[in-house]
């Protein structure tokens, strides 16, 4: 064995240098439940007892009583208890509610004991939901029952998959779901993405998941590989830190994970591996000051006072991992082309692109609409839509707006009403909603209201709208923006904003566009994406989850964060 790599590995994963001291040193007594959907779990293994709490099976067949559950229940304790000792404490103090199911009965039942699981897992209080397990379709009801628990404010993790391609699996690919994948140390010591390990740009967090001493059977201990196993090293942290910052939401706490993860420079690990210590720091930080220590707010470039113009430039589209744009009626991509979105690539008679998070969509010359990649939903099913004006993509489905000014869309908000919105002239769309402005400046929305997002009661005047999915922006007839949703970073503050002719948003921040072609960004500073004092005489913006595209006059593209 390689006691130099050992060693690195000990320092990395448990994070054993001291951590600075923290407010909330000391374990909260009110329970912290971590709910494991998973197989059997040997709540007497000698790692396990006492530490669970009595749950439930939701088997259809009871003879299945396959051993991975413990397994998994073991790894969530375990990183529970390194996140303990970071804060000088011996063992964590979270509890495991053990929930049985089969993965496999999804095939028969069309997903009703896994969404009934779910849905005893919320009611009975859990923190966090932990699901190391994968199914390469989703499932309607499935997610409906995820959905409740993200309007509770519940955490949901999942494993990324063991295929290791850049294909999808669900759970962890629904929004909302964190998605977790493997990583080890090379003989450099430096993280490397694991080979099984799926590598779609859905991932969020990576973390060990290879060659783990996990409990397993009745009394045993074996080494366990797999993003299951990384799925609940995560759970185990999130549960730990939940239980010390119990004044802290519980989506603040996992922002704490992802916006202070070591970066590993591989196709497939998301924001990297979790770094305890940083986050530690992160959230003491956000109790002194109630904003997260990553918030930005960019000062003024004042070069330039006039409007800007420009008769020609290139719109381009902002996807998740990959950007779009149209040359002579046909679509060009950079970037991610996997889950069949290089298909638009033949498409013809191509007037306009949108790019998705995890799909793409144009409207051609004739209003016909047309859709490609991951069709979650059925999201990219648009047959007998016709005289589109514009689209909007959403991570869960897409919505056009027809040349009589109706709004449609697919089936994920078909339980919404918009059929009474009139006059529409734009519409834009996050996670979960539509958003549509008329044109007498009024806003509607639909959908479900998971962040405050929809909050736009006393919104008038408006003559821009943008949205993402946390959080909804719009511009007033004065050049004001106003903002709607999550505020962790502050990029509800708006109100020193003047002069603002477009805005987007991204996840956690919001960029403006001055009439004088300077830019103005606020919020989650990760990858300098709000550093943006040098941007001048640009015309367009557009925003993606860590990323914006800025075009200048001369049409040069400019691209702030990281794709």
């Amino acid at each position: 064995m390689n006691f130099k790599i050992l060693a690195l590995s000990i320092l990395l994963i448990i994070n054993s240098a001291a951590a600075v001291d923290s407010i909330n040193s000391q374990p909260n007594e009110n329970l912290t439940i971590v709910a494991v959907i998973d197989s059997h779990i040997n709540a007497e293994h000698e790692y396990l007892k006492g530490r669970c709490i009595e749950g439930k099976s939701f088997l259809s067949d009871e003879s299945n009583h396959e051993d991975h559950g413990t397994s998994i229940a073991g790894a969530v304790l375990k990183y529970s208890d390194i996140t303990a000792g970071k804060l000088m404490h011996l063992k964590g103090n979270i509890k495991i509610l053990p929930i049985e199911i089969n993965v496999l009965d999804i095939q028969s039942d069309y997903g009703l004991l896994m969404g009934e699981a779910v849905q005893y897992a919320i009611d009975m209080g859990a923190d966090v939901i932990n699901m190391s397990f994968s199914s390469a379709s989703p499932n309607p009801y499935v997610y409906e029952k995820i959905r409740n628990g993200l309007e509770e404010g519940v955490i949901f993790v999942s494993a990324a998959g063991n295929s290791g391609y850049d294909s999808y699996s669900f759970p962890a690919a629904y929004e909302g779901v964190v998605s977790v994948g493997s990583v080890s140390l090379n003989d450099e010591g430096k993280w490397t993405k694991s080979l099984f390990s799926n590598n779609n740009d859905d991932v969020d967090l990576v973390i060990q998941g290879e060659k783990i001493m996990l409990p397993s059977g009745s009394s045993s201990y074996i080494e366990k590989t797999g993003t299951s196993f990384s799925a609940a090293a995560v759970s185990g942290i999130l549960g730990e830190l939940i239980n010390r910052y119990q004044d802290v939401n519980r989506s603040y706490i996992l922002n704490s994970l992802l916006d202070t993860a070591s970066f590993v420079n591989e196709k497939g690990c998301g924001y990297g591996v979790p770094d305890i210590d940083k986050a530690v720091n992160y959230l003491n930080n956000y109790q002194l000051s109630g904003i997260s220590p990553v918030s930005y707010s960019s000062s003024e470039n004042k070069t330039f006072g006039s409007p800007v113009t420009s008769s020609c430039i290139t719109y381009v589209s902002a996807g998740r991992s990959y950007m779009a744009h149209v040359e002579q009626n046909k679509i060009i991509i950079e970037g991610n082309k996997s889950s069949n979105k290089g298909a638009a690539l033949s498409w013809n008679n191509i007037e306009h692109v949108y790019a998705g998070s995890s799909s793409i969509a144009a409207i051609d010359s004739y209003g016909i609409p047309k859709a490609a990649g991951y069709n979650i939903f059925n999201k990219n099913i648009l047959r007998g839509w016709s005289s589109i004006k514009s689209l909007a993509l959403s991570s869960n489905f897409t919505a056009g707006l027809t040349y009589i000014n109706k709004v449609i869309t697919t089936d994920y908000l078909e339980n919404t009403d918009i059929s009474s919105w009139q006059d529409i002239v734009q519409i834009s769309a996050g996670g979960h909603h539509v958003t549509a402005l008329s044109e007498d400046g009024k806003v509607f929305t639909a959908g479900y209201n998971i962040y405050g997002q929809m909050d736009t009661t006393g919104w008038s005047d408006i003559i821009y709208i943008a949205s993402g999915t946390k959080n909804m922006a719009g511009i007033d007839k004065y050049g004001k923006v106003l903002v709607a949703g999550d505020n962790l970073y502050g990029q509800c503050n708006t109100d020193n904003w003047s002069n603002i002719v477009s805005v987007d948003v991204g996840d956690g921040f919001i960029v403006g566009l001055k009439s004088n072609g300077t830019v103005v960004a606020k919020g989650r500073n990760i990858f300098n994406v709000c550093n943006v004092e040098d941007l001048q005489n640009i015309v367009y913006i557009d925003a993606s989850y860590t990323y914006f595209i800025a075009v200048d006059g001369d049409n040069n593209k400019f691209i702030k964060g990281r794709i």
